[in-house]
């Protein structure tokens, strides 16, 4: 019944910015854009649906608890929703007996791998540096570079922060400090980051984004690996992930 009551949510929100339901998977929602009808910006539409579904989320848990089917105690429910775009084969597939109207492709694939990272990162959206591209209207905040499973090329994942119009002086200050920083941890620059992160940190000590980075350069220091680019597919508990 929680599950339901959430997804009426989700596809209500979903349908409002026009996307179509591809299917249901435990507590996963999958939608997609730009088919049956074309939406030439169907990754500026995703990227606003997700926005809303987040900022919405406050309204969702109290609609849940007040409907008693979660405990006033039990902690709000979050989400994580991952956004890529590209070329995918769409239509109805399956067999006589059954079809479903559907996408597949190495693009939905890249957007179902990079979606469990939004945990590592504690991101509500993550995205592929293609989404980043078809909106210049956002703010993002670079997060890593990622070498995924099938894929030659690492992928560069990035979280919105804001709307250009609506980014606050702090945001644009601590944003700066932190492209210096993703900037001299590609390079190597160990003692940089460490001064650049020690300021980001005293801005925000719970961050879990930041302890990762700090994490990772103490490995950095204390095993730096040959030929650094700021890349090295050797898990989640080293210095990227292979996802």
């Amino acid at each position: 019944s929680l599950l339901n009551r959430l997804f009426g949510h989700l596809t209500e929100i979903i349908r409002k910015h026009g996307g179509t339901i591809d299917k249901y998977m435990g507590d996963c929602v999958m939608a997609f854009w730009g088919a049956p009808m074309s939406q030439p910006e169907h990754a500026q539409i995703a990227l606003h649906c997700a926005h809303e579904i987040i900022t919405s989320l406050p309204r969702i848990n109290s609609d849940l608890k007040a409907s008693g089917l979660m405990p006033s105690q039990h902690h709000d429910l979050g989400v994580s929703i991952a956004l890529n775009t590209g070329i995918m084969c769409v239509g109805n597939m399956g067999t006589e007996l059954r079809q479903a109207y559907t996408v597949i492709g190495d693009e939905v694939n890249l957007a179902a791998r990079i979606e469990p990272l939004s945990r590592l990162y504690a991101v509500d959206i993550i995205t592929t540096n293609v989404v980043r591209k078809h909106n210049p209207d956002w703010v993002w905040q670079e997060l890593d570079i990622v070498q995924v499973k099938g894929r030659q090329a690492p992928e560069r994942i990035f979280t919105p922060v804001a709307l250009r119009s609506a980014l606050g002086d702090a945001q644009r200050n601590e944003l700066k400090v932190w492209s210096q920083f993703v900037q001299a941890y590609r390079q190597g620059q160990v003692d940089s980051c460490e001064m650049l992160l020690f300021n980001l940190q005293r801005l925000h000590p719970a961050s879990a984004l930041y302890t990762l980075y700090a994490e990772r350069l103490a490995l950095l220091r204390k095993e730096p690996p040959e030929n650094w680019q700021g890349i090295a597919a050797m898990g989640p508990s080293k210095y990227s992930p292979l996802v």
